[in-house]
């Protein structure tokens, strides 16, 4: 899986997974767009002119080392012969990934940890958050979840497709008077 990291300054910050949703999309939308300390500004006239910079503020990178994940494998820049079918494979590659993740940068283990995303993040999340769980049961708390937080989840689909119009109801965005 392919993934991005930037280490907090703090050797004892926590670690925060950000996954985006999709399915499909790619996490580095996140860092570039949302959440991560990376930029893609226009700085001249030229097609070619654009840069990538650090934020010296207003990052979570102020507060968590941050590891901006693709996945599952097939999403974005992760890339590999078995794509998978289902939630449970999903959150077992997940699990291989992060211990993989956490022996390549021992720094890491014991340090509190958040899983975040958004979207149909709001699937993968709690999946792989009771993968952890499950996980630590068999290897006595090897990951410290703290917390798993998720943005716009797109958890029931069919629901919330079809009941999307509630919301602005409720707020009086629209009414009848505004409708075709």
């Amino acid at each position: 899986m392919f993934y991005w990291m930037f280490p907090n300054a703090d050797l004892n910050a926590p670690v925060a997974i950000w996954l985006n949703g999709g399915p499909g999309a790619s996490s580095i939308f996140a860092n570039f767009l949302m959440n991560g300390p990376m930029r893609v500004d226009h700085f001249g006239d030229g097609p070619d002119d654009y840069l990538v910079y650090n934020i010296d503020h207003g990052s979570w990178v102020d507060v968590a080392t941050m590891i901006f994940v693709d996945q599952p494998v097939g999403t974005g820049f992760s890339w590999g012969d078995d794509l998978l079918t289902n939630m449970n494979d999903a959150a077992d590659e997940f699990i291989y990934f992060l211990t993989n993740l956490f022996n390549k940068y021992p720094q890491l283990k014991g340090h509190d940890l958040y899983l975040t995303g958004e979207s149909y993040g709001g699937k993968y999340l709690p999946r792989y958050s009771y993968a952890i769980l499950e996980a630590n049961k068999l290897s006595k708390n090897i990951f410290n979840l703290k917390a798993t937080l998720v943005g716009d989840p797109y958890t029931a689909p069919m629901t919330q497709r079809t009941h999307m119009h509630v919301v602005p109801e409720a707020l009086n965005i629209i009414d009848d008077s505004n409708m075709p």
